[in-house]
């Protein structure tokens, strides 16, 4: 039986090969049923911009994980309010290409900001705008309702695709509420809360089974 193919979407700053390990657990549990394809941002995070965020937000960040061709992006927010996303549109064409010619795929696994491309990956699908990327069901971690009005107007109405969103449970309350918004905008949508912030829990391997099992539900 030929195995399904996953998208794999990186979370801002980080790149293919550091989401790959991240994912190892899930992969390893699920080799038999399915392939984990990793794409990567097609938008560089300048460096100055990535330590800023690290400094602001305290994130844990290696030192080596930040520098020339380490810090990648799915598109840039501006620091306006609401926010609008620059490089969206250029890297929904990108993602449309590489579906046609890496895919077909079942369905996305998002991290962060790669879990709203996915997210609105969906809604371009279900309004019958952009482009049909043939998903059938979402995995949203640490992932947020996007806040530009443009992309924001096309969760409404609800996205029918099933999802499981995936919160940590020592996420700031912004974060949080940015996450349950994104749940909402899903209809009958999965959530699993863990206990660690924004991150995925790694060191929580009952966890790392709970998604590896919902997954496994949804390839069934």
């Amino acid at each position: 039986m030929k195995k399904k193919k996953i998208l794999c979407l990186h979370g801002y700053a980080m790149n293919r090969d550091w989401f790959r390990q991240w994912l190892q657990p899930v992969e390893q549990a699920l080799q038999s049923k399915a392939d984990f394809v990793y794409a990567q941002g097609p938008i560089a995070c300048p460096e100055y911009e990535v330590r800023a965020m690290v400094k602001q937000f305290q994130f844990k960040m290696p030192a080596d994980r930040i520098g020339a061709d380490l810090n990648w992006c799915w598109y840039r927010a501006t620091t306006g309010k609401p926010p609008h996303y620059i490089g969206l549109d250029e890297t929904l064409q990108w993602l449309h290409l590489f579906v046609e010619r890496e895919g077909p795929f079942e369905a996305v696994l998002g991290w962060s900001q790669g879990a709203v491309m996915a997210a609105i990956m969906a809604a371009q699908q279900q309004n019958g705008v952009g482009h049909d990327f043939g998903l059938k069901w979402l995995l949203l971690c640490g992932g947020f309702l996007p806040g530009d009005p443009e992309i924001k107007r096309l969760f409404k109405p609800v996205i029918q695709l099933p999802s499981l969103h995936v919160v940590g449970k020592l996420e700031s309350d912004f974060m949080r509420q940015r996450g349950l918004k994104l749940h909402a905008a899903f209809d009958a949508a999965d959530w699993l809360e863990t206990p660690v912030g924004h991150v995925l829990p790694l060191k929580y391997p009952d966890y790392m089974n709970r998604i590896s099992e919902w997954v496994a539900e949804q390839l069934a």
